[in-house]
C-alpha cells in the first residue's frame, strides 16, 4: 500500500501562555525580536519621531493630495460586499417622519465594507505561514469571531506618518501601465530613484506606482480583462532590498502588491507577503490611487513629501480602510 502524505502534520513546537511559539525557528530573512519579543508594530519601529518632525519640514506649499480610490462599489471588489444606506433622510423628515421636532431634518448613514476593500492597510495579523505569524505569534490560536488577540491593525493607529516616497515605475520603464505580469525588481526601484534624483531612507513609507488602477478606471463596462490577466506587482527579489533600506511599510496601486501570476506558480503562494509582511514586518497597503501624486510629481519634480496615513483604530482587526495624504 502506498504511503499517504498528508497535508497537515503535529507541529513540533509548542505554544506559551502568550500564545509565542517555543522551538519553532525562522530560517528566513526575519525581524522577529528586532523590537522586543512582544512586539506588535513590525517595521513601523523605523518610524521615529525624528523622522516624523523631519518629514513635516517636507512641507512647502501645503498642498494635499489624496491616494484613495474612494469608498464605493466603482473600486474593484475582490472578495466580500460592501453597502453604502441611509437609515435616515431629510426628505423623510420633512414628508413623514413624526420621530423629529417640527422644522428639524437630518441626514444618517452606515457603510457595510471588508476592511481589505478600497484603499487599505494590512496589519501584521493578515498572514502567517506554517501555523507561525510574523514574530513567532501561534496561528493556531490568535484569531478568534471576535478578532484577533495579537498583531491587530489598531497597534498602527498611531503610526505610518512620516517620510513618503513615490517611485513611479511605469514612468521608469516610459509606459502608461506596466503589464500584468511584470515583476517590480530592485533593479526597477533603483532606477526609478535614480531618475527622480531620491534617496530611500530608513523609515520611509514606500509608494509604488504601476499605473494598474488606472486601466481599472478606464474600462467602462467590461472590466473582465482586468481580472483574468493577473497584476504588476512587487517581485520576490525585492524584499532583501526593502530590508537593507529599512522601509517601514510599501503601498502599491494594485490589488494584491505582489506580482500574479507568482514569478514561481510552483512555490508557496504570496510568496511577498510572507516574506515583507510576515518575515519582517514591513506594512503592505493595497489599492492605493497614485495617478494624481504621480502626475504632481512630474511637474514640480519633488518625489518626497510628508505622508499621513494611519489606519482606522478597529480594534483587534487585520486590515483598515485609509485616506492616505500626500502633503508638499
Amino acid at each position: 500500500m502506498a504511503k499517504k502524505n498528508y497535508r497537515w502534520q503535529p507541529p513540533k513546537y509548542t505554544v506559551d501562555e502568550n500564545n509565542k511559539v517555543i522551538g519553532y525557528v525562522n530560517k528566513e530573512l526575519n525581524n522577529w525580536g528586532k523590537w522586543g519579543a512582544d512586539d506588535e508594530k513590525g517595521a513601523t519601529n523605523y518610524i521615529t519621531p525624528q523622522i516624523v518632525a523631519k518629514a513635516a519640514k517636507l512641507v512647502k506649499k501645503g498642498k494635499v493630495i489624496s491616494l484613495m480610490t474612494g469608498l464605493d462599489r466603482s473600486a474593484p471588489l475582490l472578495r466580500g460586499a460592501f453597502d453604502h444606506s441611509f437609515t435616515m433622510t431629510s426628505s423623510d423628515t420633512v414628508l413623514k417622519s413624526p420621530v423629529l421636532p417640527p422644522g428639524l431634518q437630518v441626514n444618517d448613514d452606515q457603510i457595510v465594507t471588508p476592511t481589505h476593500f478600497t484603499t487599505h492597510w494590512d496589519a501584521l495579523g493578515h498572514f502567517a505561514w506554517e501555523d507561525v505569524h510574523y514574530n513567532g505569534f501561534w496561528a493556531g490560536g490568535l484569531a478568534s469571531i471576535v478578532g484577533v488577540e495579537h498583531l491587530g491593525i489598531q497597534n498602527l493607529s498611531s503610526t505610518l506618518v512620516g517620510r513618503g516616497v513615490l517611485l513611479d515605475i511605469a514612468k521608469y520603464k516610459k509606459v502608461d501601465r506596466l503589464e500584468p505580469g511584470y515583476a517590480i525588481t530592485p533593479k526597477d526601484l533603483d532606477g526609478a530613484a535614480a531618475m527622480e534624483k531620491v534617496e530611500v531612507r530608513s523609515g520611509d513609507i514606500l509608494v509604488v506606482r504601476t499605473g494598474h488602477m488606472g486601466w481599472w478606471y478606464s474600462l467602462i463596462w467590461d472590466k473582465s480583462e482586468f481580472w483574468k490577466k493577473g497584476e504588476p506587482g512587487m517581485s520576490e527579489t525585492a524584499v532583501p532590498w526593502l530590508h537593507k533600506k529599512e522601509v517601514a511599510a510599501i503601498a502599491l496601486d494594485n490589488i494584491a502588491a505582489e506580482v500574479s501570476p507568482h514569478e514561481h506558480p510552483e512555490g508557496r503562494m504570496f510568496p511577498f507577503h510572507i516574506e515583507a509582511l510576515r518575515n519582517l514586518g514591513i506594512i503592505i497597503g493595497e489599492l492605493w490611487w497614485l495617478d494624481d501624486l504621480a502626475a504632481d510629481c512630474a511637474e514640480d519634480k519633488v518625489y518626497e513629501f510628508l505622508l499621513v496615513a494611519p489606519p482606522l483604530k478597529i480594534t483587534n482587526g487585520v486590515g483598515s480602510p485609509v485616506n492616505p495624504m500626500a502633503i508638499k
